[in-house]
């Protein structure tokens, strides 16, 4: 609460804060996009996972996909294929940025 209120009022504490902060988190970055990295991952293997059960299941009744399971496969392909997308997108961006001997590139 009391950081909170240190961030709405601009005071000498705010700018001590924030200094402080940064210096808490300086270093933690990879260690953060390998979490949220690790986590996209994980949601696109269980829509990936949920969409061939889908499939299976329509294989099994005789090809008939019923109405509900081709919505629900529309929802999973369309979730896989935005975090797919994201990223590559992301991948694409950060290697346009750095180069080879991890200079930026101008």
């Amino acid at each position: 609460m009391a950081m909170i209120l240190l961030f709405v009022f601009k005071s000498p504490l705010r700018k001590l804060l924030i200094m402080s902060l940064d210096r808490i988190k300086r270093g933690r970055g990879p260690v953060m996009v390998k979490t949220v990295a690790g986590t996209v991952f994980l949601v696109l293997m269980s829509s990936v996972y949920s969409m061939v059960k889908i499939q299976k299941r329509g294989i099994d009744v005789g090809g008939v996909v019923n109405p509900t399971d081709q919505v629900l496969m529309a929802k999973h392909l369309l979730e896989a294929t935005l975090m797919a997308c994201s990223d590559l997108e992301r991948k694409s961006t950060v290697s346009s940025i750095i180069m080879e001997d991890g200079s930026p590139n101008v």
